[in-house]
């Protein structure tokens, strides 16, 4: 006979008690990242993960010493998330051009999808937290992709030398178009594409991956 905690399919939240070593942390963290997104950053509290995660308000002090902590996490996966975006789309191009151009794709696509995320991932709290070394290890490793990305294509153009201001060009590029899009200063559909990866491969002047360029679009590129 069904007891009265299994009611028509329904199941009560997890507690602290009932998460294995290890599933809380990553639960609190899913669970903060989903309130980020849909609530936005000042709405996300230790409190507000414990109670999406399903657990007391104690649990996140387990794995979490105070909010910034969990912040810095949350950044941690995304700057993973990101730098492992960046390189599965640069494995479908091929010459050193078309791999720096996928890797600006895939910036902006990976800002655009998360904003919430994105803005925290370069927002002055989580820059603050510097000395955290998982943050430090996957913010560099991020960055490398892209900067390993420009040498390449430099090295390919007969250029031995690697500017550090072509990398910050390159950066600078894909960032402000992932920030424009994001605050509405400009949408994609105003310049003809369906996504902003879409609009990032045009202005790239390379066909968007899996997708037609709008009739817009193809017209400027015309002129």
């Amino acid at each position: 006979m069904a007891t009265k905690a299994k009611k028509a399919g329904k199941t009560a939240p997890k507690r602290a008690s009932s998460y294995h070593h290890g599933a809380l942390r990553e639960a609190l963290i899913r669970s903060a990242r989903a309130i980020l997104e849909a609530e936005g950053y000042e709405a996300l509290t230790l409190r507000a993960a414990a109670r999406r995660a399903g657990v007391s308000q104690a649990a996140p002090y387990n794995h979490f010493a105070d909010k910034a902590a969990l912040l810095a996490a949350i950044a941690a996966l995304g700057f993973k998330e990101f730098g492992d975006a960046m390189r599965q789309e640069m494995s479908t191009a091929g010459d050193p051009q078309a791999r720096l151009n996928a890797t600006g794709i895939a910036y902006v696509a990976f800002a655009t999808s998360n904003p919430g995320l994105f803005k925290l991932m370069f927002g002055s709290s989580v820059h603050e937290a510097s000395g955290n070394p998982d943050l430090d290890a996957a913010r560099t490793s991020a960055y490398e992709v892209l900067r390993g990305a420009v040498h390449a294509a430099q090295l390919n153009q007969s250029d031995a030398t690697h500017s550090e201001l072509e990398s910050l060009r390159a950066w600078a590029f894909v960032h402000g178009l992932a920030t424009m899009i994001n605050a509405g200063t400009i949408t994609p559909e105003a310049y003809g594409a369906r996504s902003a990866r879409e609009l990032t491969a045009a202005l790239f002047g390379a066909p968007p991956i899996q997708q037609n360029v709008g009739p817009s679009i193809a017209k400027q590129r015309r002129k």
